[in-house]
């Protein structure tokens, strides 16, 4: 029973911190949105869907990246 109460643990953990980031990016994307355009003045010119589209990929590949990263330093055997 008491690796089935660790399990469920770490699956609700795992989905906080998800929900969290998720929380947070859709929040802040309206601010990064308006920078990047500032930024780079040809964005302006592209469709706000395929925007956000691209906007999204980058920040869940670089999510990913870190995870896996994070995950191969704490499995390392030797």
């Amino acid at each position: 029973m008491m690796i089935i109460m660790g399990r469920i643990s770490v699956m609700i953990g795992l989905w906080l911190v998800g929900f969290v980031i998720g929380f947070i990016g859709f929040i802040l994307f309206t601010a990064l949105a308006q920078a990047l355009m500032n930024l780079l003045p040809f964005l302006a010119s592209m469709d706000s869907y395929l925007l956000s589209a691209t906007l999204s990929g980058f920040v869940g590949s670089i999510v990913t990246i870190i995870a896996v990263t994070v995950w191969s330093y704490s499995s390392k055997s030797y």
